[in-house]
């Protein structure tokens, strides 16, 4: 398995220049991104038709294509466009693709202008389009059951990352005399390896050693009819025994714990056919209480900061979806400041995000008077502006969590599980007089720091923290439309006023709220923001007390267990904003043997079959 420690934080990014002919052209590559004679016409003739699309994919539930070289994302667009239109097609359609040097957003957008046949698909893919970051970026389209996965950078080092099984491969980098890269033996052995038996191949070129790569990898290779100028082309299959495709399972699954992991979890799940118990142990909804979306930033970019800038946008995405379908999800996307506590740390911050690149409209480092510009305020000093940061309500996400998905969703209040047994193929949570609360041939363990109670052998390495937040009611003295975070945080509420946050205490049980914890709030506000604070009584002050379950990594826990039919989404800590969407998706993709929207190494990191090693 290839090890993703040489890896960049971002990409060069492509430029768009034409040819003589008005052909997208690629000066980097020296070479063309389509034929003269059409993009879309030669992606449907090589690609779809060269793969037996879209008749492949009807009757199937999931259909998944890998691609090499998305350029313009043409081929993404007409396969989507012929899946759109086709009355018989597969449930979901994974569209998985590598890509080194992409498009900007704006160069995107130019670049495929003059399709007007997919122009509202591609407008799609255009308002999605992420930054330029190495890695994993899932994004989903047509509610959800169109699913490009792209995987931003070097294909050696990304495809070994990839965990899936292709039904058919689109091959399209650029030729192999001008892109060597995308046509090496490593990268067709990667190939081979995602490819299940029977799945097909096409691509336009007909070079000799790509046609003995391909054979020597296990593809039956043929010559077929080229598009327009192009004689010939390229079509396969894959060798060996044909899997025959499963029948359906019974896609049901007790989910316990009802807070912000359990109704991602379940609503992922809905989202592919699925049916949720939702077992949640408190007899009412969790009170407001509000909670931040960045990302992780270091200067040896370590894992946390890599796993987490897919998941910071993959989150951005879920919450703006939830929003924009009108299932009441309170957010704000105010964008988020961090300061620095001192000049040392201001160093640091500076040198993370010049030495790594991050694109400004990602992470940008201010100086004290642009931060001060930003909050509309005195500041401490200097920081990073995340300016697609946000704030989310948790239990807002659990309410829009469980509209979305309608019936799908059944959630069960003041359900405590007080352990769990197997019967048969089927898993039984069981409540205090061991009366059957529900059962499920899957179960979902997302009730916090309360997961190794019920699942000793994980051997879970769980804590639970106190954290108290304090709210302002709304003042003129008090101005501040974002969120400004560092030691502690104060963030605008939707509803005006602030929420200051939050305290952090081990082993304390208390639920209540104090008064000593507040003047903490206070004063960690007081530190970030002077004056803001002047003249408030910690003693009149309301507040919210909340249990954050951590894990000795800081990672999340997301996953299946090494016991059969049970799974996890725990230990989400301070960040379970940021990490439980990707977590979600992750869980529910491995659950459908569906393309992993991240890493392999980073679906382990996360795994909690970690804590047996």
């Amino acid at each position: 398995m290839a090890a993703m420690a040489a890896h960049s934080v971002t990409l060069p990014a492509a430029r768009l220049a034409r040819d003589a002919s008005g052909t997208p052209f690629s000066p980097e590559y020296q070479d063309v991104y389509h034929s003269a004679h059409g993009g879309l016409a030669q992606a449907r003739h090589v690609f779809l038709a060269g793969n037996g699309l879209p008749g492949r994919w009807r009757s199937r539930e999931s259909f998944a294509i890998l691609e090499t070289g998305f350029g313009m994302g043409l081929n993404f667009l007409a396969t989507w466009d012929a899946w759109s239109k086709d009355p018989a097609r597969c449930d979901r359609l994974h569209f998985v693709s590598v890509e080194n040097r992409p498009f900007g957003r704006d160069a995107l957008a130019e670049a495929l202008a003059p399709f007007a046949d997919v122009a509202p698909l591609a407008r799609s893919l255009v308002a999605a389009w992420p930054p330029a970051l190495a890695g994993f970026h899932r994004l989903h389209f047509d509610s959800g059951r169109v699913m490009l996965t792209l995987l931003l950078g070097d294909a050696a080092l990304l495809l070994p990352q990839l965990v899936a099984r292709a039904d058919a491969l689109y091959l399209d980098g650029f030729a192999p005399a001008k892109n060597p890269a995308l046509w090496t033996p490593e990268v067709v052995r990667e190939l081979a390896r995602i490819a299940r038996p029977g799945a097909t191949l096409a691509t336009w070129t007909v070079a000799g050693g790509v046609r003995a790569l391909l054979s020597g990898a296990g593809f039956r290779i043929e010559k077929r009819v080229g598009f327009a100028a192009k004689r010939e082309m390229l079509a396969g299959v894959r060798e060996g025994v044909v899997e025959a495709h499963a029948p359906r399972r019974e896609k049901r699954a007790i989910v316990v714990g009802g807070g912000l992991a359990g109704s991602l979890a379940a609503e992922r799940l809905a989202a592919r056919g699925w049916t949720a118990e939702l077992l949640d142990a408190r007899a009412t909804p969790q009170a407001a209480a509000v909670g931040l979306v960045r990302p992780i930033a270091n200067l040896r970019d370590a894992l946390n900061a890599r796993i987490s800038r897919g998941a910071f946008l993959y989150a951005l995405q879920h919450y703006r979806a939830l929003a924009e379908q009108g299932h009441g999800l309170a957010w704000n996307a105010c964008g988020v400041l961090q300061l620095a506590e001192d000049d040392d740390e201001s160093a640091r911050f500076e040198a993370v995000a010049r030495s790594q690149g991050y694109p400004s409209e990602f992470l940008d480092f201010v100086d004290a008077a642009r931060a001060r510009e930003l909050a509309g305020r005195a500041v401490r000093g200097a920081g990073w502006w995340f300016a697609s940061g946000a704030t989310v309500a948790p239990a807002s996400v659990a309410r829009a969590c469980a509209a979305r998905p309608g019936e799908s969703v059944r959630r069960l209040a003041g359900a405590r599980v007080e352990r769990l047994e197997r019967e048969g193929a089927m898993w039984r949570a069981l409540d205090r007089d061991d009366r059957v609360i529900a059962e499920a041939p899957v179960a979902i363990l997302a009730n916090a720091a309360d997961a190794a109670r019920l699942v000793p052998d994980a051997r879970l390495r769980l804590a639970t923290v106190r954290g108290q937040v304090t709210y302002l009611g709304k003042s003129p003295a008090r101005e501040l439309r974002i969120v400004v975070s560092g030691s502690g945080y104060v963030a605008p509420l939707l509803e005006g006023g602030h929420a200051i946050g939050a305290t952090y205490q081990h082993d304390d049980p208390d639920a209540g709220v104090r008064t000593a914890d507040h003047m903490q709030n206070l004063a960690r506000a007081e530190s970030m923001l002077p004056g803001f604070t002047e003249g408030v009584d910690a003693r009149w002050l309301d507040g919210w007390t909340g249990f954050r379950t951590t894990v000795p990594d800081r990672l999340p826990v997301a996953g299946a267990t090494a016991i059969e039919g049970i799974a996890m989404l725990t230990g989400l800590g301070s960040r379970g904003l940021l990490w439980g969407p990707l977590a979600a998706e992750t869980l529910a993709s491995a659950l459908e043997d569906e393309p992993l929207p991240m890493a392999r190494d980073h679906a382990g990191a996360i795994s909690p079959r970690r804590f047996l090693s």
